[in-house]
């Protein structure tokens, strides 16, 4: 069938970006050339964009010159493949126009594959699978299984750049079972294979696709033809990246992509490589390496508009490298950058599944790039606050020492006045009428015995009395209990009571055993019936007016003089 060795190209050309300009011209003249040898000069990458256009003319010229509808359809394929970006599309609705004048399925499906590709090189997702669906239509009703399979493979395209990889996986399985017949084009197999071995990368299965890689690899090999081995190569170098090998990822990343540039047609490829080269360079510690093959990738968005989704990781390294080196004006640029890029991608894919959006949370670095800006405008100010702020802080140093000078010497006061025996809550001490207590005396007398017990059996230790619980543990009202408390025991409320005889216990301990001396104060609250370390601190200071950590420090320092 004479469409399938034109169509075999398009495995190639749909994984090529943007063909590079080349100062090749024609010195020969047009007439009388064959159709064949006008579409190999069309193909060949070495043409600039004015000579490619003089043979796209002349094929289109021709073939309505001798009114042949398969020819006319073919030039018409010519431009939407071939032709320069801004005018590829105009020819599209011609060329289906002539496909349906045949009303052969074959041509019509065609056609409209034909303009899914185009579509599909704009970035314009949506649209290209819209053109397949209908391509479909009109191929299901053939027996063209060739182009079915460059349907699939197209699809597969399409699901693998809007990581629809389980998706694409199944198609690509099935075209591969048909490719990879020998009486068959080599290349369409071999594509088929590297973006097999690309999807299970994008889905982690890092083993499955080095299988993938080394089948393709071996049977290039055997059909003699090793164009795609490069790819191959820098597939297995993605590989090596994402797995943390970065050390062996990258010599397979520069060996391709020195091998990839040679093409001069495969620019995204190229942009590829630049960026996994910038994360492993990033990954073995050599950050300003990594930083000029993430400012390529930068620099290819700027001349082409061209970037994915996971060339932003590079701008948030660019904005983290420039912060570590404290330039603020490199970070702000590549943070506005980065959001240019996101606004981009959204631009570009709008209509398709929301997770794109959700992956990438542009509002998150509209705030970042605030924050610089902030940083840029106080940049100025920046010496004469840090001036100020050493003085305060040097204030500040004095005024703590000074402090802390102050309140130890208060505290030595206090502790050397506590071991005479003057307790500070002694001093407090007022007397109450005992009439005014309105207690019967039986009653008072029998509470006062049984706080007597309560001391002596040490019963406060334990940690589910509570002042709360108390007057139930002695039968009588918690009224009477706080007054007889309040007057026989130095008018003190009931909590004041227990906890002070829990810490007049535990000082009891230091002067006993100067072990419990280096106890933590966790293990001294539990052993003097609290239930936490801050309880304990705080009925420590208030039954002493120093912290426990100032006494002990100071009873360790008494008992080694």
């Amino acid at each position: 069938m004479t469409h399938k060795p034109i169509l075999a190209v398009f495995f190639f050309v749909t994984l090529v970006v943007f063909p590079q300009e080349s100062s090749v011209r024609p010195y020969d003249t047009l007439l009388g050339k064959s159709y064949d040898a006008l579409y190999q000069k069309i193909r060949n990458p070495e043409l600039d964009r004015v000579t490619r256009k003089t043979y796209l003319k002349e094929y289109l010229d021709k073939s309505q010159a001798q009114d042949s509808l398969e020819k006319i359809i073919q030039g018409y394929k010519n431009y939407l493949l071939f032709a320069p970006r801004d005018i590829r599309l105009v020819y599209g609705d011609s060329m289906i126009a002539s496909a349906k004048k045949t009303k052969d399925p074959v041509h019509i499906g065609s056609a409209y594959l034909t303009m899914g590709i185009a579509f599909y090189r704009l970035k314009k997702y949506r649209k290209a699978l819209d053109h397949y669906l209908v391509a479909n239509q009109y191929l299901i009703k053939t027996g063209d299984d060739y182009l079915k399979n460059k349907l699939k493979f197209n699809m597969a395209l399409v699901k693998h750049d809007t990581r629809y990889y389980n998706e694409a996986i199944v198609l690509l399985k099935e075209c591969a079972d048909y490719f990879k017949q020998d009486s068959l084009e080599h290349r369409p197999y071999l594509n088929t294979l590297y973006l097999l071995s690309r999807c299970h990368t994008r889905m982690e299965n890092y083993g499955l696709s080095s299988e993938i890689i080394g089948l393709g690899i071996a049977e290039g090999r055997r059909r003699k033809d090793i164009s795609r081995e490069a790819y191959f190569t820098q597939t297995e170098g993605m590989n090596l990246c994402l797995t943390a090998n970065y050390a062996q990822a990258i010599p397979k990343l520069k060996g391709s992509l020195k091998k990839i540039r040679k093409k001069k047609d495969d620019f995204a490829n190229v942009v590829l490589g630049n960026f996994y080269l910038g994360k492993s360079y990033w990954g073995v510690g050599e950050r300003e390496k990594a930083v000029r093959f993430f400012e390529k990738v930068d620099s290819s968005f700027t001349a082409w508009d061209y970037t994915k989704w996971e060339y932003l990781e590079g701008y948030t390294l660019l904005e983290r490298y420039y912060r570590s080196t404290h330039n603020l004006e490199l970070e702000h640029h590549y943070l506005e950058r980065h959001i240019h890029a996101l606004e981009f991608m959204d631009r570009q894919q709008q209509d398709l599944a929301k997770k794109f959006k959700k992956e990438y949370d542009i509002k998150g670095v509209l705030q970042e790039k605030a924050k610089v800006e902030m940083l840029l405008q106080a940049k100025a100010k920046r010496e004469i606050l840090w001036i100020a702020s050493g003085g305060l802080l040097c204030l500040l140093v004095v005024g703590l020492i000074y402090r802390e000078y102050r309140i130890k010497r208060i505290y030595k006061q206090r502790f050397d006045a506590f071991i005479k025996g003057q307790r500070p809550r002694e001093k407090k001490k007022k007397a109450i009428p005992l009439q005014n207590l309105n207690i019967p005396r039986e009653t008072v007398d029998k509470v006062l015995k049984q706080l007597d017990v309560f001391e002596k059996n040490k019963k406060f230790l334990d940690k589910e009395v509570s002042a709360g619980k108390l007057p139930a543990i002695l039968g009588v009202n918690s009224k009477y209990l706080s007054l007889i408390v309040a007057f026989y025991k130095e008018e003190r409320k009931v909590v004041e009571y227990l906890n002070d005889l829990r810490i007049d216990y535990i000082i009891d301990l230091f002067e006993k055993d100067p072990r419990v001396l280096h106890y933590s104060n966790k293990s001294l609250a539990g052993d003097a019936g609290f239930n936490s370390e801050r309880a304990f601190s705080d009925a420590f200071k208030s039954r002493t007016d120093i912290s426990p950590k100032f006494f002990i420090q100071e009873l360790k320092k008494k008992k080694q003089t």
